[in-house]
């Protein structure tokens, strides 16, 4: 089995018709999207006139199988998350106004409306994000599969914390393991290339392919919104465990 995995669009339709037609070369099984289709802030991206999150939308769901929330997801669609240990939603989140929240998250939320354009979603995108997971497992003959936005306790991203310690993904490989899933992969820090974490270590490398020598192993995902001219997307093979980090 083949897959393919895609991260962080970020509204950016150009990169997302570029991935999808180089995935079209690899004759992949699935394609799966880890999140963080929305989101276009004015900081941070350059292609304001191109960027349209509903045409993005409307091409994942008609290319991925599977397709996890990311935090600007969340955000645009209203919803309130249902794993999140670290805080505790109110169910009025989004009638609060943005001084409230931003007082009760103590600063380490992302409170979006701060950079984000609206989306300018249509009922139904909405409705279809409000039914994604947050998480999703893809079990196969002699692999189980974790995919999230983010890591555990943090799978959606919605804390503002990144990890780059070893020790930090402990929690994540404790999840992992309550799926009985070996290896996981995440999106969220748009990385230029990829990271591996195993254990108590943690290792970024650019784009190359590779073989997976030891499980349970973590992989974080380049994005594929082209702000930082290092985008890309990852071909893993279930049967040799090769993942190939490809950049567009």
């Amino acid at each position: 089995m083949k897959i393919a995995i895609i991260t962080d669009i970020h509204e950016d339709i150009i990169s997302l018709k570029e991935a999808l037609r180089s995935i079209e070369k690899f004759k992949c099984d699935e394609i799966i999207c880890l999140g963080d289709i929305s989101g276009f802030s004015i900081p941070y991206y350059n292609y304001l006139k191109t960027r349209n999150a509903h045409e993005c939308l409307s091409l994942i769901r008609s290319n991925c199988k599977i397709v996890v929330l990311g935090n600007h997801d969340i955000h645009a669609a209203s919803i309130i998350p249902e794993n999140c240990p670290f805080f505790e939603f109110p169910k009025n989140w989004y009638q609060l106004d943005y001084h409230e929240r931003h007082r009760l998250g103590n600063s380490t939320l992302w409170l979006h409306e701060e950079n984000d354009l609206n989306p300018l979603y249509k009922a139904d995108d909405i409705e279809y994000l409000r039914s994604l997971p947050e998480y999703s497992v893809l079990r196969t003959s002699g692999l189980n599969i974790l995919f999230t936005h983010y890591i555990y306790p943090n799978i959606s991203g919605l804390k503002k914390e990144f990890y780059t310690y070893g020790d930090e993904f402990k929690q994540h490989f404790q999840f992992m393991n309550s799926l009985d899933c070996t290896v996981s992969f995440t999106g969220h820090t748009h990385i230029r290339g990829f990271f591996m974490a195993t254990g108590d270590k943690f290792k970024q490398f650019r784009f190359k392919k590779m073989k997976l020598k030891s499980v349970p192993v973590c992989l974080g995902m380049p994005p594929i919104t082209n702000h930082n001219k290092g985008n890309g997307f990852c071909i893993f093979d279930v049967n040799d465990l090769s993942i190939q980090v490809i950049k567009l």
